[in-house]
């Protein structure tokens, strides 16, 4: 059997649904000869010391410890999961996942070059079900899981089919992986994997999901918490807030990247490749700076005649990650010492000082607008759009919807060039332990 590289990360509170993934891995899997890399971005509750008691059982687990104050993250720590893993097939599994009988075989059957296939879920009924997924109720507490009754169940449902959705857990060649750089550490809280599926796509990757492959999820552990489901616990509650808040600030960051949210653009014979048009917009009359914001997100340049603007949108961006920071115990004296080690919003890259730098004729597309004659219904009935009313037009020449006026000079499809990020390295006295 070819041996995978299994990478899960954990965090604080999941040292039982860890607990409960192992249990499955000793049971259902085909082999213990893998390797499984575990990345603990913190920990309360002993889960270092747990898993070093596992390697009896298995011989290539690897723990990636951070011992830093400030949490690495989802998008970071995926990444150095995968640039460690020491075979040429990478699978990530989330902590509150549990697998199936012969899961490694299942995947194994299923993995062709150049793909990234995904399990299937069974989910209890906390989101509304889906034809992507199997909704079954194995309970909410990791405790109480009853894995023989999972594993038949699981056997009972599988199914020989394949379809075509995206999610986590995911299988692919290493390669792949690193082909687009990996995941983008600007997004800190959530949208990562659907900026991470749509530059896959771009690079030519097939998305399949195999119904063989079977993987239970007790669903936003590590996001909204072990208890958001509970509408009883008041501080659960409260940080689910506080989630849907920083949701709404890495939505904003990623319509800044490709022009609006699309968890991928799934049509009847796949994902369909992402298109991506260079849109630049003249602001005029700006007075309230947080409609400014709400409406510059939308464009790739920006030009303003008071530079002004410039440095308060920065300190729009740079408060957005006091949500991430206040939800991973971040104070802003360690955020100041360890912001480098992510993507950021930069201003002055986007928004420019129209006197200086605004020559028409140079521009693919420009849209104009006075911001004081334009509300916000526009953002739902327009601008999440815009991208696509671009690509649908064939004429060039100027174009007036309501107060927007458009000029096209040129259309030209710039998405393959954004497929492949770059992450700040981070120092080597910053860097995990292997264990």
């Amino acid at each position: 059997m070819e041996k995978i590289s299994f990478c899960i990360n954990t965090s604080v509170n999941e040292i039982n649904h860890i607990k409960l993934l192992f249990s499955s891995f000793e049971k259902n899997l085909a082999s213990k000869e893998h390797e499984f890399i575990v990345f603990i971005d913190s920990d309360n509750q002993g889960t270092f010391e747990w898993l070093l008691t596992q390697k009896e059982i298995f011989p290539n687990l690897k723990i990636l410890k951070n011992n830093l104050p400030i949490c690495y993250g989802y998008s970071r720590n995926i990444n150095e999961m995968f640039e460690q893993a020491s075979n040429n097939i990478v699978s990530f599994l989330q902590s509150d996942m549990v697998v199936c009988k012969n899961y490694d075989l299942e995947i194994l059957k299923g993995l062709e070059p150049g793909m990234m296939l995904c399990s299937t879920r069974i989910e209890p009924p906390l989101h509304p079900s889906g034809p992507e997924k199997i909704t079954h109720d194995f309970g909410l507490d990791p405790t109480k899981f009853n894995l023989d009754s999972f594993t038949k169940f699981a056997e009972e449902n599988k199914q020989d089919k394949f379809s075509v959705y995206f999610f986590a857990p995911f299988t692919m060649h290493k390669k792949e992986w690193l082909s687009i750089g990996g995941q983008n550490t600007l997004f800190r809280r959530s949208r990562e994997d659907s900026d991470m599926l749509i530059r896959m796509v771009l690079n030519g990757t097939k998305i399949s999901q195999t119904w063989r492959a079977l993987a239970y999820h007790f669903t936003c552990t590590s996001s909204r918490g072990p208890a958001w489901f509970d509408k009883q616990n008041i501080k659960a509650q409260q940080r689910l807030k506080i989630q849907q808040e920083a949701d709404q600030y890495e939505l904003c960051r990623f319509t800044i990247l490709w022009g609006a949210f699309k968890h991928g653009d799934l049509t009847d014979t796949g994902f369909k490749k992402q298109v991506y048009y260079n849109i630049a917009a003249n602001i005029k009359n700006i007075k309230d700076i947080n409609k400014f914001y709400n409406f510059e997100m939308f464009f790739d340049e920006v030009y303003v005649e008071d530079k002004n603007i410039i440095n308060q949108t920065q300190a729009i961006y740079d408060h957005q990650h006091k949500t991430a920071n206040h939800l991973l115990n971040i104070t802003d004296e360690v955020w100041e010492e360890y912001k480098y080690m992510y993507n950021k919003l930069n201003a002055k890259d986007r928004i420019k000082n129209y006197f200086k730098h605004f020559i028409k004729e140079e521009k693919d597309i420009i849209v104009e607008f006075d911001l004081e004659t334009v509300d916000y219904s526009y953002i739902n009935s327009f601008l999440i759009h815009l991208q696509q009313i671009i690509d649908e037009t064939e004429e060039l020449g100027e174009f007036e919807y309501g107060p927007f006026k458009f000029t096209i000079n040129k259309k030209i499809n710039v998405a393959d060039s954004r497929k492949i990020i770059t992450n700040p390295k981070v120092k080597e006295e910053h860097l995990y332990t292997i264990h």
